[in-house]
């Protein structure tokens, strides 16, 4: 219900962050039954709502709508995140208009246990930028950092791809549908970026691409992120409002300073002098996080750990932990012999395996525990 209400709601609204923030101050919440007789088009529209958004609250069609979207991202294998939903990144609750869904493909997001940052720059950078850029997303990678971007040919494209070499995690952020794969010279990308990344949008299947959403989208991108590194861009450019989105919204700017004779430094050189963190090496980024955020790099140390004791499960260990967690996190041998329909034999030794391998502990009584690990 709660996803139903949000696709219903962003329906409505156009998809449009700021109108739907205005209307969802009124609602409260999809209890309503996506309508209110007392949310009369007056009451929205002095919240700054436009009266054709506010005349479409009672009309049938946009439940319909709601439905559809919501039907077809099933079938697509499209994630719908809701702000409530645990792999709705935390970042992204303090910037200003947070998305209130999320459309994602790939991977399922986990930004909220360790370090990410973004890396931006022009579309035509020149070579040495490109080079930079792909070395940058390549040592974050390396660092167990993600990299975040926007999938744009030239600095984007480069990111993602240093990161993929590096055996790293990558987030692409489209202005347009998780579906509709663009630019088309990037389709290689998308689909490596669907293997070990996750590809995330604001706006429904199906949706036309305006130019504005560009500028929108790019919030998501800063506010995904601890920090955004501008790699090469001129003053007056889309680089430059996302700078500038970052430092509205708290972020740690870097800057890649260039030679005073390229004009694709000026954007950086510029952010340096104003004081961004001036990355003179590869590896400054990443120092600068391990020194200042240890604690995330903890997190993913041990979610590493994690990763590496639950590799290699059988069928039979997935089951015995889902009924385990099943029953609060400890269950007796008895208990999932009756449960899980797994020969005697058989669940006495993966018992054993998952206890040898830190994933289980035994207690007295034949009782089993989920370790915390």
């Amino acid at each position: 219900m709660k996803v139903l209400y949000e696709l219903w709601l962003q329906s409505v609204c156009n998809f449009e962050p700021e109108i739907v923030e205005k209307a969802a101050v009124l609602f409260d919440g999809p209890q309503n039954r996506f309508s209110s007789p007392e949310l009369d088009e007056q009451r929205l529209s002095r919240n700054g709502v436009p009266k054709d958004i506010s005349r479409k609250i009672s009309d049938g069609k946009y439940l319909e709508l709601a439905e559809d979207i919501e039907e077809y991202c099933k079938q697509n294998h499209i994630r719908v995140i809701t702000q409530d939903s645990d792999e709705y990144p935390k970042l992204l609750c303090h910037i200003n208009t947070p998305p209130r869904i999320l459309f994602a493909k790939g991977e399922k997001l986990n930004l909220n246990d360790g370090v990410s940052v973004s890396v931006v720059g022009s579309r035509k950078p020149t070579p040495g930028g490109k080079s930079v850029a792909r070395q940058l997303g390549k040592d974050l990678g390396q660092n167990g950092i993600t990299v975040v971007s926007g999938m744009a040919e030239g600095i984007d494209g480069e990111a993602h791809k240093g990161a993929l070499e590096a055996g790293g995690k990558t987030v692409a952020v489209l202005a347009g549908s998780v579906d509709a794969i663009y630019p088309k010279s990037n389709e290689k990308l998308y689909y490596e970026i669907l293997k070990n990344g996750t590809v995330i949008s604001e706006r429904p299947p199906g949706a036309v691409v305006k130019p504005y959403f560009y500028q929108q989208r790019n919030r998501i991108v800063v506010g995904l992120s601890q920090g955004t590194v501008v790699v090469e861009g001129k003053e007056k450019s889309g680089t430059a409002i996302t700078a500038r989105l970052a430092l509205e919204n708290n972020r740690d700017v870097f800057a890649v300073p260039g030679s005073l004779l390229n004009w694709q430094s000026e954007l950086p050189n510029i952010l340096a002098s104003d004081g961004a963190i001036i990355v003179d090496k590869i590896s400054r980024v990443s120092e600068y996080y391990r020194e200042t955020r240890p604690d995330l790099f903890e997190n993913k140390k041990n979610e590493s750990k994690k990763r590496e004791k639950l590799s290699g499960l059988s069928a039979e260990d997935e089951k015995i932990l889902n009924f385990v967690i099943e029953c609060g996190g400890v269950s007796s041998s008895e208990e999932m012999l009756e449960k899980t329909g797994i020969a005697p034999n058989v669940l006495s030794s993966r018992l054993t395996i998952l206890c040898i391998r830190g994933i289980l502990g035994q207690e007295s009584g034949n009782r089993y525990v989920l370790l915390k690990y």
